[in-house]
């Protein structure tokens, strides 16, 4: 059965920062995250949702939780389909 997005995007936050899990209201930065590890977090998201919309740093900075970054990406993603752009 295929990871639903937040379970992706937890678990790629999780290895990054080296912790057992990220629940929906865990923050990045409060997490220990920095910009740096943000630009490698969001390369590896976009990889492993293979969305074309191009993912920012400064998206995670604007929508920190795993909840809140999750819904920005899931709308990238419908966005991204409803133009065929998928």
């Amino acid at each position: 059965m295929p990871e639903n997005l937040q379970d992706q995007i937890a678990a790629v936050w999780a290895k990054a920062l080296g912790v057992k899990s990220v629940g929906p209201d865990d923050n990045f930065f409060m997490l220990g995250g920095h910009s740096l590890l943000g630009v490698k977090v969001v390369a590896e998201i976009q990889a492993r949702t293979g969305i074309e919309e191009e993912l920012r740093v400064s998206d995670m900075m604007q929508y920190p939780t795993l909840g809140a970054f999750t819904a920005f990406v899931a709308e990238l993603q419908a966005a991204a389909e409803e133009t065929g752009s998928i």
